[in-house]
């Protein structure tokens, strides 16, 4: 069967001057979920990435370590790689656009814009150190700048102001390499004349579905404001590529780098048999998707489409436009502590599901349109927990768990409920248009109402009592949660695709997008293990603070140490809640039915303000079985339930890490 579409689809690729941080990783992880959804639906979907490598930061950083620019990108290439594997983001490929197939097409794109017309050669005013033998380009250059009057800036931007300007306009101006003070030297440079191409680029632009309307206005006031002429050559020495026809000019970063889409796709389709016009050439039967951020929309969609139209080269249809990521409410920043490598995330971050985590909450914020989307430590936390682990894992746990103690591991040989398979069939296709428009926000809320839908009919149906009485109708309850699970592995898989292939594993079948349509009885199910861990706010203090000399954590004092004979007093079991309800009058207080093994006993537990009386039932938690009874509000309690307890104060109950026999001592 041929694939349903086609689809180029790129991230903007990542300097190799720097480490991975959690704002590419929005751009990356953004990209994986259409990429992922794209692929489970049957369409074939290229995901194409490379290492922008070229330009005065890298020859720079490169002198800097006295090391060759080729050593520098290498390392570079490595380590981007392995973080960016770290999140399972499934490039594939990532390339460089070091390479022969990308010198190859920005020479053929030079020659084609000669070829039109567009390409003037003038000469500028341009500093030169005497002492280095060079032309300086703006990052070679520090000096004052001319607007807020700091010292030490380079010569395109001020980091303290964040004015513009051009080398020539800073204040004492010195190379960076000897510290001298340079001239200034006639250069001749080449331009692309974009003002030749406005009518085509304002009919580009205003394109249906190509831009975001927020970033459509921003273009289009670009355009209004006059197209300056794109200066597209560097002096040498410059790490690029050698100008055709020149021995000391090289191409601009900014003209190879797009480039670098059409040749890592070029280097795919040499490795796998295919054709780089099946997506690049004109007239292709293939969508180009563009993922970038708000800082390069610039060069993206007045440059770059200019290129591509010169040489009869396929132009993107869509551009997905994400802001900025901020950390705890400020932009990232080292001094402050809120720079987070992904490298130090997955190092330092011990909880196992770390790097999924980071996918869902990404995934849970964004939409397409250019606003920041800020990283909050609470936030992080509270939605992977309501979502992930209270709705999602607990309607996985209480399903799974039944099934194997009540119908020998198996889905129920029955008829499902037909109102629940009808509401997951009206949500699929909104579901997928929301992943296809980029609205993952919406995605992920209709994922948790299902969760919550499927939560709920379990809590109503009660099985655990209709299998005493009435089994077949009990059979029924549970391969619809079965199957409402299924349903909800498809919708996670772009997102969280290893949480996933876990219920996947669980079902012992493959999951295609069409596949969260009931369709699953009488099979045999998996082991059943823990899908969801809970996340603690001390799983990120390695990255977000805190930490071993948090003053309000002191070490035990000696005088309250215990013996362990003391502590074999304690008679620590593992019970089965099977029913759960709220306490009349009481905010705190949930009512609990356990069993352990064949004994049954009734807790009460100041558990209201953390759990819902539905998300309990199904759980295995830890009692301590030989605590006296008491009477709080008028009921009896014959035990206690452990729970842990955050530094916000929020309790998360303590659970085996896979299901064990009912009344299993703790030791």
């Amino acid at each position: 069967m041929s694939p349903k579409k086609r689809l180029l689809v790129t991230m903007a690729l990542p300097y190799a001057n720097g480490d991975i941080h959690l704002g590419h990783l929005l751009e990356a992880v953004q990209t994986d979920i259409f990429v992922r959804f794209q692929k489970l639906c049957g369409n074939e979907a290229v995901y194409v990435c490379a290492d922008d490598t070229h330009g005065t930061p890298i020859e720079l950083s490169a002198l800097r370590q006295n090391i060759t620019p080729e050593t520098l990108i290498a390392r570079a290439y490595e380590s981007h790689k392995r973080d960016y594997a770290g999140f399972n983001i499934g490039f594939d490929i990532f390339y460089t656009t070091n390479s022969p197939e990308n010198r190859r097409y920005a020479e053929l794109i030079y020659e084609n814009l000669r070829k039109d017309g567009l390409i003037i050669e003038k000469e500028i005013d341009q500093y030169y150190c005497d002492h280095d033998k060079r032309f300086l380009p703006d990052r070679f250059i520090t000096g004052t700048c001319p607007k807020c009057k700091a010292e030490k800036q380079y010569g395109d931007v001020c980091e303290s102001c964040g004015a513009t300007y051009d080398p020539t306009d800073l204040i004492e101006p010195a190379c960076i390499i000897c510290g001298n003070t340079p001239q200034l030297r006639r250069s001749a440079h080449f331009y692309v004349e974009l003002a030749k191409c406005e009518d085509f680029l304002r009919d580009y632009i205003g394109r249906e579905g190509t831009l975001q309307d927020d970033m459509r206005n921003f273009v289009t006031t670009w355009i209004n404001e006059g197209l300056r002429e794109w200066c597209i050559s560097r002096d040498g020495p410059y790490f690029g590529f050698t100008i055709p026809g020149t021995t000391d000019k090289y191409f601009y970063v900014w003209l190879d780098a797009p480039i670098g889409y059409i040749s890592s796709t070029d280097k795919w389709c040499a490795d796998n048999g295919r054709s780089t016009d099946e997506f690049w050439a004109k007239d292709a039967a293939a969508e180009v998707v563009h993922f970038i951020g708000k800082d390069i929309v610039y060069f993206h969609t007045l440059f770059w489409p200019v290129m591509l139209r010169s040489s009869s080269i396929n132009l993107p249809s869509r551009f997905f436009i994400h802001g900025f990521v901020t950390v705890q409410g400020e932009k990232m920043s080292k001094t402050r502590g809120t720079f987070i490598l992904a490298r130090d995330f997955l190092e330092k971050i011990r909880h196992p599901q770390a790097s999924e985590f980071l996918r869902f909450y990404y995934g849970s914020k964004l939409m397409p349109n250019s606003g920041d989307l800020d990283f909050s430590k609470d936030e992080f936390i509270s939605r992977v927990n309501t979502t992930l682990a209270n709705n999602i894992g607990n309607l996985h746990h209480r399903t799974m768990v039944f099934c194997d103690r009540s119908f020998e591991g198996k889905v129920p040989d029955a008829p499902w409920d037909e109102t629940i398979a009808a509401e997951v069939a009206k949500n699929g296709p909104e579901i997928a248009a929301h992943f296809d428009r980029g609205e993952f926000k919406l995605a992920v809320e209709k994922i948790h109402a299902l969760g919550n839908l499927g939560n709920k009919y379990y809590q109503d149906s009660k099985p655990w009592e209709l299998i005493k009485t009435a089994p077949e109708a009990a059979g029924t309850v549970m391969v619809t949660c079965v199957n409402l699970m299924k349903a909800l592995a498809v919708f996670l898989t772009p997102i969280v695709p290893v949480l996933a292939s876990r219920i996947e594993a669980k079902l012992g079948t493959p999951l295609t997008w069409d596949d969260y349509r009931f369709s699953l009885r009488g099979a045999p199910l998996g082991v059943t293990e823990k899908l969801v861990q809970p996340l603690e706010a001390a799983d990120l203090e390695p990255v977000f603070g805190g930490g071993k000399n948090d003053p309000e954590t002191p070490p035990v004092p000696e005088e309250q140490l215990i013996d362990i004979d003391t502590f074999g007093n304690v008679q620590l079991k593992v019970a089965m809640v099977v029913a759960a309800e709220a306490i009349p009058k009481s905010k705190k207080l949930l009512k609990l039915q356990v069993e352990l093994g064949s004994e049954k006993r009734q807790i009460v537990a100041g558990l209201a303000a953390h759990y819902t009386p539905e998300s309990m039932v199904g759980k295995q938690v830890v009692i301590v079985a030989n605590l006296k009874p008491a009477k709080l509000f008028g009921e009896t309690s014959q035990g206690m339930v452990l729970a842990a307890k955050n530094a916000d104060g929020s309790l998360v109950i303590v659970s085996p890490e896979r299901p064990v026999d009912g009344g299993a001592g703790v030791a």
